[in-house]
This record gives C-alpha cells, structure tokens and sequence, in this order.
C-alpha cells in the first residue's frame, strides 16, 4: 500500500474529546494510575480473547490472538511497574481481583464496540481496521490523562503507555499493509 498509514481509507478513531477521559480526576498516584490502566488493558484482553472464539476466518482469528497476546505483555510491564511503586506487597492475584475493568481502553465495553461493528470481525481486513481503531482510541485516552494528572510520575506512566500502544499500533499497520498487499 503506497503512502503508508496516510493512505489508509479504514476506520479512523471517533473517540469523543472526552471519551474515557472520566476514569480520572488527575490526582491519582502512579500506583493508582497502574492499577487502573492494568484493568483496562485486562479488559481489552479479554475482548480479544472473545473475538478469538467468533471470528470464522483464519487469518481474522490469528490477528485476534495475536493482539490479546499483546495485551498480556501489557499487562506482564504494568504488573512489574507496580511492583516498583507500589508500598507492600499482594500477590499478582489479589492485584488482579481488585482492577477488575468493565470498559476498553477506548472507554466502551466490548458490548458497545460489538454492537458499533457487528460483522467487522468476520473479514480480515475490516478487523484489523477495527483494532487499528481501538488501538487509536488507546492512544488517545493514554495521552489526554498524562495531560491531565497533575502528578509527574503518574504523567510518566501514562506517557510509557501511550508509547506501548503506538509501538502496538505500528505493528498492526505492519500487518494490515502486508494484508493488502496480498489481496
């Protein structure tokens, strides 16, 4: 695909200036920050693991799978942030049970996002559109509350975040252009 993501006619992120944006105040304590971005990127693991289970197509299911493996390597950096700013010690267990996320990293729960998009999962190419969106939408929300926290460890994590979801976004790029290469 000539032009790179400047060239891509898929989705686009219709992330509302404000979307997600209420899971802060912007005084949270970088513990506080990790725990509540871990919920996220468990819930969006969890979506992708859903996906995994409905998408008919091959090629669809692999991107699918590969994408919830991301989040567990998310999840795996957050826990070993935490565990540097955190004051006591749980068990990765107890951690868990308590970030427990009803919503995406977008700020929707995977319900909304599947009602939104209820056949994209079935073709290859609008699913990783769709990812690339949601992804996006990650970004986004990871940058407009590094802005908004008022504290600058917790900006900073936030900030590490949003790098984590770009080096994500640009591989499922990677993986879209090979797609449409192919096609």
């Amino acid at each position: 695909m000539k032009g790179g993501i400047d060239a891509w006619n898929g989705l686009v992120s219709r992330a509302e200036v404000d979307q997600g944006i209420y899971l802060i105040e912007g005084g949270e304590s970088p513990e506080e920050v990790i725990a509540l971005a871990y919920g996220l990127e468990a819930a969006t693991h969890r979506f992708y693991q859903d996906l995994v289970g409905r998408a008919e197509d091959p090629n669809t299911r692999n991107a699918f799978e590969r994408l919830a493996r991301d989040e567990i390597h998310h999840k795996d950096h957050l826990w070993e942030a935490y565990k540097t700013v955190a004051e006591g010690h749980r068990t990765r267990e107890a951690f868990e049970t308590e970030t427990v996320a009803k919503t995406l990293e977008d700020g929707k729960t995977a319900d909304q996002v599947l009602a939104q998009y209820p056949d994209w999962i079935e073709r290859p190419q609008e699913a990783l559109e769709l990812a690339m969106s949601l992804e996006t939408d990650s970004l986004d929300l990871y940058l407009r509350m590094a802005q908004k926290t008022r504290n600058k460890k917790t900006s900073a994590v936030f900030y590490d975040l949003a790098n984590e979801e770009k080096t994500h976004l640009k591989s499922l790029g990677e993986v879209f252009r090979r797609k449409v290469a192919s096609e």
